[in-house]
């Protein structure tokens, strides 16, 4: 999908369409590395001097300026349907991240005719904080397993697991999740959503839920289960 991005030309995948070759969009400036910022909340305490600083690890949106994009005549009409709304944006200098991103709702799109053969516009996405990697691929889990997370900050994973029932438990670094009372069939455990669902129904769990922290991780995996694996969902500022 990303074979048609080159580092040293300005351009960006926007919901699967390639803006040079599928709309023809001639992007003028290079587009930025924007790094979104931690959400921190600076809290004044009379009679303190200075100020306390809280966060919670989360981090805020942020704006990334496309600039100047210049398109022609005839696929305005295109080009307009394809840019409204949400999606999955790919920058072309930074194709292995995936970035959750909204045309910018904060100023109306002008589309300016130049002599009747191409269109000018100002765009501007805005994007969630973090970049996830393009084409993940689940990792298969054993009994004990040691993994390498490349993001900048920790990530929560997906697992999958088969089950014949019982109990089934998780430990990655120093924390652990117990699922007990299974029933037979596959098994979803969703760490960023906080819930484990088995048949279309949710179990009860025990623990905390896991979290990737960057670099190095060892995971043990006990219990009676099959063809585990565990989709990381790297992820960077």
């Amino acid at each position: 999908m990303t074979d048609f991005l080159s580092n040293d030309k300005p351009n960006f995948m926007f919901n699967g369409i390639n803006a040079l070759i599928d709309m023809g969009c001639i992007i003028e400036k290079e587009l930025p590395d924007v790094t979104a910022q931690p959400n921190i909340e600076e809290i004044s305490v009379l009679g303190r001097s200075g100020s306390l600083l809280e966060w919670y690890g989360d981090y805020k949106s942020y704006d990334l300026p496309v600039g100047t994009v210049t398109i022609p005549y005839e696929n305005l009409e295109e080009v307009k349907r394809w840019l409204s709304g949400g999606g999955k944006l790919i920058t072309h200098n930074d194709i292995d991240k995936v970035i959750d991103a909204t045309v910018s709702f904060s100023n109306a799109i002008t589309f300016e005719n130049e002599w009747g053969v191409f269109y000018n516009f100002s765009l501007t996405f805005h994007c969630q904080p973090l970049k996830h990697k393009s084409n993940e691929q689940s990792i298969e889990l054993h009994s004990k397993n040691n993994l390498f997370n490349p993001g900048s900050v920790p990530s929560y994973p997906i697992i999958y697991f088969e089950t014949g029932g019982g109990n089934f438990e998780i430990a990655c670094n120093d924390v652990s999740l117990k699922i007990p009372s299974m029933l037979n069939g596959s098994v979803t455990i969703d760490c960023e959503k906080g819930f484990v669902v088995q048949n279309s129904r949710q179990l009860r769990t025990t623990g905390e839920w896991p979290e990737i922290l960057p670099g190095k991780n060892t995971i043990s995996v006990t219990g009676n289960y099959s063809d585990a694996e565990i989709l990381l969902r790297s992820a960077w500022t």
